[in-house]
C-alpha cells in the first residue's frame, strides 16, 4: 500500500478529514460544507506525492511529499500574546497544542506501520492557511516505501 492509502486509512479511521490534491484544489475549502459541518474536525490535506524509481534490489521505493494537518480557525485570533492578549485565548493554546497530541499519533502510527520506513518527517507551525483560515502544521515526509 503506497503514501495516499496508507495516510487516507489512517485519517479514514481517526474521524480526520483527508483530502488528497493540488494546493489549487485544496484551497476550495471555503465552502460552506467546510464551514459548517467539519469546523470542528482535523483535515490532512495532502498535496500530489512524488515517487521515486523502484528498487528491485529491495523492492521499494522514495516517496516524498507535503501535508497540512491543520483545524478550522478564526482570522482574528491572536496567535500567542500579543498586544497583550490572554495566550489561553490564542492560536496556540486552542489549535496547534492539541494538533501536537493529534500529530504525535500520527508519528507513531507511520513509524509502527507495515511496508513503510519513516526517513523523515517534519513539521512546522502554520496559521491562517489557504481561505478557509486553517491553523496547525505544515508537514514534510519522505517515506520508503516496500511493495
Amino acid at each position: 500500500m503506497g503514501t495516499v492509502r496508507i495516510i487516507e486509512s489512517y485519517s479514514s479511521n481517526n474521524d480526520i478529514v483527508f483530502m488528497y490534491g493540488s494546493k489549487s484544489h485544496l484551497n476550495l475549502l471555503e465552502s460552506q460544507t467546510a464551514i459548517n459541518e467539519m469546523a470542528l474536525k482535523t483535515h490532512l490535506l495532502l498535496f500530489p506525492v512524488r515517487r521515486g524509481k523502484f528498487e528491485r534490489s529491495t523492492s521499494s521505493r522514495t516517496e516524498s511529499g507535503s501535508f497540512f494537518f491543520v483545524i478550522p480557525d478564526n482570522f482574528d485570533r491572536h496567535y500567542f500574546n500579543e498586544r497583550n492578549q490572554p495566550v489561553e485565548t490564542s492560536k496556540y493554546a486552542l489549535k496547534i497544542e492539541p494538533l501536537v497530541i493529534q500529530l504525535k499519533a500520527l508519528e507513531i502510527y507511520l513509524d509502527s506501520c507495515g511496508g513503510i520506513d519513516v526517513v523523515n518527517l517534519e513539521s512546522v507551525e502554520a496559521i491562517d492557511v489557504l481561505d478557509a483560515n486553517l491553523t496547525g502544521f505544515y508537514v514534510t515526509f519522505n517515506f520508503k516505501v516496500y511493495e
